[in-house]
């Protein structure tokens, strides 16, 4: 079990991390461009989004890298973050493209209590979550707090994280593995709950701290893992049992898995990541 000190010392290095990130050309990394647009395209193709009634939320937004995408295509977005930093750059950076803070604005949220207090009670027909839940030391508690807050009946949970990957061999089960990540999941039935200790969103994307010189012998560029560093909770990437699970667990339904379903270059290896989505019955 963590305790809370460790679990503080994940979410400040978040901060730490992501702060200085918003003023180190973050929103111009080509691999936080890559996987954006492709998990937005996928979004697009999965539902229906209009301009006059779709409400979305992007949860651990950043820069805003999702949120743009797929603004002009919903009535209105929220982005969310624990970098007062990232916010910053968000604001500025939709202000700069004209859009209206009614249309598209990133807040500051410490942490979801889980209840009607959060987002001051708004539902959701979409929440957003790319790249983030290696940053979440309880993915369980995340996943049930955003589920909170999508519409009752209609609204849906996209998450677009990294797949699992062998850390010994740096080979992940999409690369070449018949595994069975590649297929198509679409899960209705309950599993056990599998617990993990936390009580604060971590928020965010990559390029993270490089390989400390205590680390011996430092990891070749094949061999480094793609997402590191203090605020990492979760390294390995996820299987689509372990996101089905954390899904099913917070009462979502037509929880569908995708492996594979982006892919980009970080840290001179081709990573692929999945998307998962289920609707708040």
């Amino acid at each position: 079990m963590e305790s809370t000190a460790q679990q503080m010392t994940i979410e400040e290095a978040n901060v730490v991390h992501f702060d200085k990130a918003a003023k180190e050309g973050y929103d111009d990394n080509p691999f936080v461009e890559q996987v954006s647009k492709q998990f937005a395209d996928l979004i697009r193709e999965k539902c229906t989004l209009g301009k006059e009634n779709t409400s979305m939320m992007d949860y651990a937004c950043g820069t805003g890298q999702m949120s743009r995408k797929l603004e002009p295509y919903v009535q209105k977005v929220i982005g969310v973050d624990i970098s007062q930093g990232m916010i910053d750059y968000y604001n500025k950076r939709a202000s700069d493209l004209g859009i209206p803070p009614e249309k598209m604005q990133a807040v500051y949220v410490s942490s979801l209590k889980g209840d009607d207090s959060d987002l001051d009670g708004q539902k959701f027909d979409i929440i957003v979550c790319s790249q983030a839940y290696h940053h979440f030391p309880d993915i369980n508690k995340v996943t049930k707090d955003l589920t909170n807050l999508l519409k009752p009946g209609t609204g849906r949970l996209f998450i677009a994280d990294l797949m699992q990957y062998d850390r010994a061999t740096d080979s992940q089960s999409g690369d070449n593995a018949p595994q069975h990540l590649h297929h198509h999941h679409h899960h209705h039935h309950h599993h056990q709950q599998h617990h993990q200790h936390q009580h604060h969103q971590h928020h965010q994307h990559h390029h993270h701290e490089p390989p400390t010189e205590s680390q011996s012998p430092p990891p070749s560029d094949a061999h480094r893992e793609p997402f590191s560093g203090p605020s990492v909770a979760h390294q390995g990437g996820f299987t689509s049992d372990q996101i089905t699970r954390v899904f099913d667990s917070a009462g979502l339904q037509d929880i569908e898995f995708i492996p594979n379903a982006a892919s980009a270059e970080i840290a001179n290896r081709h990573v692929q990541l999945f998307v998962a989505m289920g609707r708040r019955p």
